[in-house]
């Protein structure tokens, strides 16, 4: 009797830590989920936050409109606010970088905003403060930019952003 105890109370026991471990699997995934909706959310939130920086101002936008014409002819002023909207522009994408390297963005989030970066990256307009500001980004994101090619990237139209 005591045999048969001892077996029900071990098989009450192994459901119990299997419902437990099931549980348990459910929650982490459903947080991870949680997680990774909203590393999504914020990422998207950044590029639009970006957007509406430059759009903030009928000034902003023709700064930015004759930066990416030709950085060149804009005045030192001019052109270190056109840099810095850059140099955000670049931080939103190292950040995209990094939560696509740390598994919290998936392969189709990363590969659109790839092609917008390469597109950036590579667009002869943003050469010059891109290379003054090199160090301010991350090695890892400097690495991964620099062994890339224009032909990384999606076919895309002449554009702004």
């Amino acid at each position: 009797m005591l045999e048969i105890i001892q077996l029900v109370s071990s098989v009450v026991g192994s459901v119990a830590v299997s419902l437990t471990v099931v549980y348990l699997a459910l929650q982490i995934r459903a947080s991870t989920r949680a997680t990774y909706s909203q590393t999504y959310q914020s990422a998207v939130a950044a590029f639009c936050e970006m957007a509406a920086i430059v759009a903030e101002s009928k000034e902003r936008a023709r700064l930015y409109a004759n930066g990416m014409a030709d950085p060149n002819k804009l005045d030192e002023d001019e052109y270190q606010k056109y840099a810095f909207l850059g140099i955000s522009l670049f931080r939103k994408y190292e950040n995209a970088y990094f939560q696509y390297k740390s598994g919290f963005n998936d392969n189709e989030f990363w590969d659109g905003h790839r092609d917008n970066l390469l597109w950036f990256f590579y667009h002869p307009r943003t050469q010059r403060w891109r290379r003054e500001r090199r160090l301010g980004f991350s090695k890892s994101f400097r690495e991964y930019l620099e062994s890339t090619s224009p032909n990384d990237m999606a076919q895309q139209d002449e554009r702004y952003v």
